[in-house]
């Protein structure tokens, strides 16, 4: 893809933004595969990504964000095996609905 190499860089961290930003990636990756494949305004984008084999957005921010994390956990440096773990530790738990990079874990 065209973009990808751009958006693709530190989706770890990014990953787990505001749906409208996410989007925004999302719909120009799906224009762009329209162009490409030359298919018509009636065609679902799901159907182009399935028969092209191209990953959406969201499920490349997941398992970016699992290989990073099992990088963490088998960090030789203790400071990192704290950053790794699924809560943060000394801070309460959350009770605003703000997504997390750690909540792509359990998606």
């Amino acid at each position: 893809m065209l973009l990808k190499p751009i958006w693709d860089y530190g989706i770890q961290l990014w990953g787990s933004a505001k749906p409208t930003n996410i989007n925004r990636i999302h719909t120009y990756q799906s224009k762009t595969l329209r162009q490409i494949t030359n298919a018509p305004y009636y065609v679902f984008n799901h159907t182009l990504h399935h028969d092209l084999s191209i990953p959406f957005v969201t499920d490349v921010a997941k398992t970016h964000y699992k290989t990073f994390h099992n990088r963490l956990l088998n960090h030789r440096n203790p400071c990192m095996q704290d950053i790794s773990s699924l809560t943060i530790p000394g801070i309460s738990p959350k009770r605003l609905t703000r997504m997390w990079c750690r909540n792509l874990l359990n998606n």
